[in-house]
């Protein structure tokens, strides 16, 4: 004779003297109360994954607040970040760092959006032709090698003070990162990939379009954080050293007066807005990744 299955039991208050009786729970009500418990868990650990960086500035800043307080950093040099973002309310409360915000975020656009364009436009014939590659290489590097607050001044007397310097500045830090990107992307692409295609009488065209372009992405991208980073510190050095307008500009006459949270305000929200676009070109990176023709 089979063996009878014993059911579950759950507690459940009944109201009455006896206290609390045991009810039957059924064998699909089970694997859904467990069903539920690992999805709720699941979901508490991707929030747990994606929450780390954030926990990681909070820890930070924190620090900083703690050591500025008791003094293990100078708070002179170093004050507490409190201050520095009770500055910063107070520059956008007054008005005063909007203009400044508009001229450094108009440049930064331009110069990096131009950059993107340029560097994928010189970077695909270079991957593409191994001709071009080999002229060029050399020279590239040379150039990509150069300190480019070396030619600041040259770039200033060319230009002048204005935003159109800030743009070629950013500019010349953004380009090279997506142009040689963009190169080592076309041309590291997957050889067997591109016979089979060609076994299939795909043309050049075709092939660049369907193969070469789509598994580049991934580098464009990775070449555009690279970029994003160096054009953020250059616009600002530009505003520094030659400029009369922009966050730079303005974090800069801060120290020359000694007001040190109001130099670290501009910084902060450039880090912040450097951080913001890189979360984003992160998240873009990871969807083109599923494009790149598997090895």
């Amino acid at each position: 004779m089979a063996a009878r299955t014993q059911p579950h039991w759950s507690a459940k208050g009944t109201g009455s003297e006896d206290g609390d009786a045991l009810l039957p729970l059924s064998e699909g009500s089970a694997e859904k109360f467990t069903a539920a418990r690992s999805g709720f868990a699941g979901r508490l650990r991707d929030f747990a994954s994606r929450s780390q960086g954030f926990l990681g500035l909070v820890s930070f800043f924190l620090a900083w607040e703690i050591a500025s307080r008791t003094h293990l950093l100078n708070p002179f040099y170093f004050p507490p970040f409190s201050q520095i973002v009770g500055k910063g309310i107070e520059l956008f409360a007054s008005g005063v760092i909007w203009e400044h915000m508009i001229f450094s975020l108009l440049n930064f656009s331009a110069g990096l959006v131009t950059a993107t364009i340029a560097g994928v436009l010189l970077g695909i014939p270079m991957g593409w032709y191994k001709g071009i590659s080999r002229t060029l290489d050399p020279l590239l590097s040379g150039i990509y090698a150069t300190p480019l607050i070396a030619l600041l001044p040259l770039i200033i007397m060319l230009f002048g003070l204005g935003a159109f310097s800030k743009i070629v500045m950013t500019f010349l830090a953004a380009v090279f990162p997506v142009l040689i990107n963009t190169m080592v992307g076309i041309a590291n692409t997957d050889a067997h990939l591109i016979k089979m295609s060609r076994s299939f009488g795909a043309g050049d065209s075709t092939i660049f379009l369907k193969v070469s372009l789509p598994g580049s992405l991934p580098y464009i991208v990775a070449g555009l954080r690279v970029a994003l980073g160096r054009a953020l510190v250059y616009i600002v050095v530009a505003e520094q050293y030659g400029a009369a307008m922009g966050l730079g500009y303005l974090s800069s006459v801060a120290a020359q007066r000694f007001q040190i949270a109001a130099m670290f305000a501009p910084i902060v929200m450039i880090a912040c807005l450097g951080a913001a676009l890189t979360e984003v070109l992160k998240a873009v990176e990871r969807r083109l990744d599923k494009w790149k023709p598997a090895k």
